[in-house]
């Protein structure tokens, strides 16, 4: 075989699963249009107000001031809720600025001098102070809507129900080029998986904008601090025993990395973090009684579908240099042809993001879409491809806590 025939081997080998992945978005896409079109089932209600603690972990982020504030205005009775800020910050002036909010009662501010097991660890800490038989927690960059407990309380009217996650917006997305891609990412998920899993309970708990139920959050371990995506492993051990998640689509808006370091260090833990999840669970996921088969697709599909990044480098690198290889005189217009058919096949992922865009009125930001598609996305896969390999391997990679812009913001305004 000639150079370009080897490089054109492979390309067109890892060509196949990518087109696999195209078309898993594609159909990812039309159910979630099919689902659209149903009338969506009421919220859940209730006629009590169970008692609830919102934990905030807070890692020198003064910004968390202002989600302590919205969540002190909240509108449900002030005496079945409680606020706990969970601080590991190393800045003194960043925690009195915390601690002066907290009243001990109402608002309390839990503090450590060590960063052991980072914000699970933080939070495994404040469970000690923590009343709520529902647990809600927010990233101090959250902005949190008034009816916010009101409307996720209802659906743990249903015994069986462990998980209520919220939907995420972004009030920083057209910052940059980075900006868009995080928050496009982002808000693909939202608005394209997360209904098709409330549909199959498979919500996966994202974090922050969520509420667990605390009975069972104490039943299937708590927080597993050699995690690195501690929501998502929570998620599938509630999954698996056999409890019920629920996804509303209450947006609140917060923030998405504005740097390229930022970024790139977030989705590293999460791609590595996920794909922990799945190899430290595989045997249940893929055979423990309890889960139907739509679910066991969709965990393994969230948890190791960063397998496409080492793909997606394979492909480009292989694709060019077949291309170079050969004749540049030949490349007529059979060959556009075919890169047109073959753009159109692997192009799931850009007809996921036309999708989102159109459910969420804001079809004229298209053309950032599929720029940053094509220039972050493919940075990206090179990342990714280091982390999902270091999963597979279980080489540790450390966890990152993802500066939060705003908190510059507010430092300013302070000087």
């Amino acid at each position: 075989m000639t150079p370009q025939e080897i490089a054109l081997f492979v390309y067109n080998l890892t060509l196949f699963p990518i087109i696999l992945f195209s078309v898993m978005f594609l159909t990812l896409s039309l159910i979630n249009l099919f689902i659209d079109k149903k009338e969506p089932a009421p919220r859940p209600t209730t006629t009590r107000f169970p008692f609830v603690s919102i934990q905030i972990p807070t890692f020198n982020d003064p910004i968390a001031l202002r989600c302590v504030r919205r969540c002190m205005q909240m509108d449900y009775p002030k005496d079945r809720y409680e606020i706990i800020i969970v601080d590991d910050s190393t800045s003194r002036e960043t925690q009195e600025r915390l601690n002066a909010l907290a009243d001990g009662k109402f608002v309390k501010f839990v503090h450590r001098e060590n960063r052991d097991g980072f914000k699970p660890g933080a939070l495994k800490k404040a469970m000690k102070q923590t009343l709520g038989e529902i647990i809600a927690i927010f990233d101090a960059d959250w902005i949190p809507h008034k009816d916010y407990l009101k409307e996720v309380v209802g659906p743990f009217s249903d015994p069986k129900v462990a998980v209520v996650q919220t939907r995420q917006g972004f009030y920083n997305h057209k910052t940059n080029l980075i900006t868009r891609f995080a928050a496009y990412v982002l808000m693909s998920y939202h608005s394209i998986m997360m209904p098709i899993n409330n549909r199959i309970n498979c919500v996966f708990f994202c974090g922050t904008g969520g509420a667990f139920r605390r009975s069972i959050f104490d039943e299937v371990g708590g927080w597993n601090l050699d995690s690195i995506t501690e929501d998502s492993d929570l998620t599938v051990r509630m999954l698996v025993k056999g409890y019920k998640t629920v996804y509303l689509e209450l947006e609140h808006m917060s923030e998405v990395p504005d740097t390229f370091e930022s970024f790139i260090k977030q989705q590293m833990r999460w791609c590595y973090g996920n794909a922990r999840v799945f190899f430290d669970n595989a045997s249940s996921i893929l055979f423990k009684s309890g889960l139907t088969i739509w679910q066991r697709l969709m965990i393994t599909f969230i948890t190791v579908g960063n397998v496409i990044a080492p793909l997606v480098l394979l492909m480009t690198f292989f694709g060019l240099l077949g291309w170079f290889l050969g004749d540049p005189s030949l490349f007529m217009i059979n060959d556009l042809f075919s890169v047109s058919v073959r753009f159109l096949v692997t192009g799931g992922f850009i007809f996921m993001g036309f999708i989102t865009l159109y459910k969420r009125g804001r079809i004229r930001e298209l053309p950032h879409y599929i720029l940053a598609a094509f220039s972050m996305g493919l940075l990206l896969a090179i990342w990714n491809t280091f982390a999902f390999t270091r999963a597979i391997f279980n080489k540790k990679l450390h966890w990152y806590c993802t500066p939060k812009a705003a908190n510059t913001q507010i430092l300013k305004n302070a000087s």
